[in-house]
């Protein structure tokens, strides 16, 4: 078998994925995640089931192997839906945990191990609108199949508050009681070899949107403010390198580079902007950012304070002008910034491990 070779405890994981990015699946950030659990976690072996014709590349390593099934590339789809290749390799494979990325799935209808969870979307109603794709939500299924895992991790305590009380619309207190202990918070990390010494003196008037352009991350939102501060002054640009959508502005580019070259960029532009996100999650665009000597303006939401306790943040269309002409015209203003969002940054590179130990302890890896 694949793990033959490998040394450690012997322990097998089946993964149960959440793809969300079938475009390029290369760059969907649930793979991203789970390489560097993998990398990070010696001695384990691992079953990641992949769609048909979508091995990934980054993930070809020796103590991974990929099972190609047959699985709905329409996101709503895939959540809905249990695939019976999914089931089969539940049933049939030898494993000693699971390790699922999707609590929408009834697994533990299949499987006498533990299961631990990490999930990464819920469908309530302050993140997910309804429509002929979905025209209910299937958060009340999450929570039922999350009373069967070990552990749930998810990324910020405002999301947890969120999960929380849209369980009180279905549930008594003692179930809610225990989906509390299930849930974990596990606030994400970077990597230290990314963040730079000191802020870029030689930075563009170039404002970043690199998040999804969809409505949870604020899109839509930013797009409206952003044409309506065109108005007033016309010596910045935007670049939004996630931008799928058909736009008429010449002044918003959605230019993308390798990962390394991105880093660069962002080095040599002038401030991030982070709207309110619907979901209450983590942004690794933000740290991305961050990371680079690159400011961030946020949205008041709870959840960015818990990235960078010193966010400079704002509220309504008028904050938001008032602090884009600091940083577009106030170079002291955008340095410190920049200093403050790096001194916040180094104090996430501690995460990652600590988040693998607690990971590991839940997997029972030694």
């Amino acid at each position: 078998m694949f793990w033959e070779n490998n040394n450690g405890n012997g322990k097998v994981v089946l993964i149960v994925p959440n793809y969300t990015f079938n475009e390029d699946i290369e760059k969907d950030s649930f793979v991203d995640v789970l390489y560097s659990h993998i990398r990070a976690i010696e001695g384990v072996s691992w079953i990641l089931p992949v769609p048909k014709g979508k091995g990934i590349s980054k993930l070809n390593l020796f103590n991974v192997r990929q099972v190609e099934i047959n699985m709905s590339g329409n996101m709503i789809w895939m959540r809905s839906n249990l695939p019976l290749d999914m089931i089969k390799l539940l049933k049939d494979e030898t494993y000693n945990v699971v390790y699922s990325h999707l609590p929408d799935w009834h697994i533990s209808r299949y499987t006498n191990v533990d299961i631990v969870g990490y999930a990464h979307w819920f469908e309530m109603p302050e993140c997910n609108g309804l429509s002929w794709l979905n025209r209910s939500l299937n958060l009340p299924h999450e929570l039922i199949n999350l009373l069967d895992y070990k552990v749930c991790f998810l990324n910020t305590h405002q999301q947890k508050e969120m999960v929380l009380e849209n369980a009180r619309k279905y549930f008594n207190s003692d179930i809610v009681s225990k989906l509390n202990s299930i849930l974990k918070v596990m606030h994400l990390g970077v990597n230290g070899v990314d963040i730079v010494s000191e802020p870029d003196v030689s930075y563009e008037k170039i404002i970043v949107f690199n998040h999804r352009t969809e409505t949870y991350k604020g899109w839509g939102k930013f797009y409206e403010w952003i044409k309506k501060y065109r108005e007033t002054r016309q010596d910045f640009k935007v670049w939004a390198p996630l931008l799928d959508k058909p736009i008429s502005e010449s002044w918003i580019s959605n230019k993308q580079y390798p990962k390394s070259i991105y880093y660069q960029m962002l080095s040599k532009c002038c401030v991030g902007v982070q709207p309110k996100q619907l979901h209450a999650g983590w942004s690794v665009s933000a740290t991305d950012c961050m990371m680079r000597g690159l400011p961030m303006l946020f949205q008041t939401q709870d959840c960015f304070y818990e990235i960078d306790y010193t966010a400079d943040t704002f509220d309504g269309y008028k904050e938001f002008v008032v602090k884009m002409n600091l940083y577009l015209d106030d170079r002291n203003y955008r340095m410190g910034r920049a200093e403050m969002g790096l001194l916040s940054v180094k104090k996430l590179v501690g995460n990652t491990d600590r988040n693998i130990i607690e990971l590991k302890k839940y997997l029972d890896i030694s």
